[in-house]
């Protein structure tokens, strides 16, 4: 019986120790974003500004799914495994917080939060805003799963990770009719959902590229930007074959300022760009050869 109440005991001072983090993400937040200090210290009320709940939202749920990938393993002992904890949650948050500052300046270089979110309620920019806080998420989760509990490891990979990501949302107006720039602008919904399934289909191939056994840094990096150049073939390949399988005629959208067409061609891309991009993770993360084939 007093196993079962120290067992309970732990779990409940993990709950706590998570929602001390919750806090410390909040308070970090400021560090980060300066900008954005007094809105996240506000008290948040979510029918008043939709976007920026879901701009909000999109970062907590981004925590959470990080936290998830941290583990109390007793038979290392208590007091190390309460530390492993501390540490790898912080190094979480701070590594999330670091990507979503990077990512924002990346994508959203010609925009800011504060005309965005609190002045034009622009929910395209709260779309692509969570689906990119989502994506990084995911990602910086996935690296700690690759890390096997080593900061330096973890830090290279991170980094990594960051670049290929980083470099991946640059290909979007090659592989799509929409201008990002003037559709965020108009607010446009067809550019947040075409934007979020590429986002959503390049998140897949990475995090594909990162998921296989490594003994060395540098062989296990070289395998991960081989495993994306090869995404980065098939990609068009399956997107191709789509098309033509489901006899898809996409049409011109040059000329058009209705938001209906653009919304039909968004949920369009978008769609394909997810689906395509579970396609390729498979091909590159989910066949296995043996000791005579080569592998990547």
């Amino acid at each position: 019986m007093n196993e079962i109440f120290d067992k309970l005991l732990i779990r409940f001072l993990f709950t706590v120790f998570i929602c001390l983090g919750l806090l410390f993400y909040k308070y970090a937040h400021v560090l980060f974003y300066p900008s954005q200090k007094k809105q996240i210290l506000k008290k948040i009320y979510p029918s008043e500004n939709y976007v920026d709940t879901l701009h909000v939202f999109s970062r907590l749920i981004g925590i959470a799914i990080i936290f998830s990938t941290l583990e109390f393993n007793e038979y290392i002992g208590f007091v190390r495994s309460v530390l492993d904890f501390f540490i790898l949650g912080t190094s979480g948050i701070v590594l999330y917080l670091f990507s979503l500052y990077i990512m924002d300046n990346i994508v959203f270089y010609n925009f800011e939060y504060k005309d965005e979110v609190l002045k034009k309620r622009n929910a395209s920019y709260g779309i692509v805003s969570f689906s990119q806080s989502i994506c990084m998420a995911f990602l910086v989760r996935s690296i700690f799963q690759e890390s096997e509990h080593s900061l330096i490891i973890l830090f290279i990979l991170w980094l990594f990770a960051l670049v290929l990501f980083g470099f991946s949302t640059k290909l979007y107006g090659y592989v799509s009719k929409l201008s990002f720039n003037s559709l965020m602008i108009q607010k446009n919904l067809g550019l947040a959902f075409s934007y979020s399934g590429f986002l959503f289909g390049n998140a897949l191939i990475i995090m594909a590229a990162f998921h296989h056994e490594h003994h060395d840094i540098v062989s296990y990096c070289i395998q991960v930007v081989l495993k994306t150049l090869l995404g980065a073939l098939i990609f068009p390949i399956f997107r191709a074959g789509v098309t033509q399988v489901f006899q898809i005629q996409e049409g011109p959208t040059e000329g058009q300022t209705t938001e209906i067409p653009h919304l039909g061609y968004g949920i369009y891309e978008g769609s394909v760009f997810l689906m395509v991009g579970l396609l390729t993770s498979i091909i590159i993360g989910q066949i296995h050869f043996g000791t005579i084939y080569p592998f990547f």
